[in-house]
């Protein structure tokens, strides 16, 4: 016999970073069950937060081309750029930026190593 808990699929919501034309806002993408991109609604974004998230995305963004032999030249700045990347999910993390959307996972992924290099739960 089954109980109710194992019956009930559990939803996983994830919020991932990345410097990605995929990416809805600037490089978050938030995503529910694996599959089904959920809207950011930017508004509720702090401006101060949105424009840093903004200026990370647009130095990141030009390196979404390249290969990683070639990313390999640029590692000294995908470095510092991944350390703010990661600064901003910790932000969007501790200060419960999405707390409305039930989010299980806080994901960075750093373009220019091509995986991901934090998580949070």
């Amino acid at each position: 016999m089954k109980t109710i808990r194992e019956n009930k699929m559990e939803t996983e919501i994830k919020l991932t970073l990345a410097a990605e034309p995929f990416a809805k806002c600037y490089g978050i993408l938030i995503v529910e069950n694996g599959d089904y991109m959920i809207e950011i609604e930017q508004s509720k974004i702090p401006t101060d937060f949105l424009s840093r998230l903004k200026k990370w995305y647009e130095e990141y963004y030009p390196y979404v081309t390249m290969g990683l032999k070639e990313l390999e030249s640029h590692r000294e700045h995908t470095e510092k750029l991944d350390k703010v990347g990661i600064e901003l999910v910790d932000e969007i993390h501790k200060n419960g930026m999405f707390n409305d959307l039930n989010i299980n996972r806080y994901i960075y992924y750093s373009r220019g190593i091509d995986k991901p290099i934090l998580e949070l739960n």
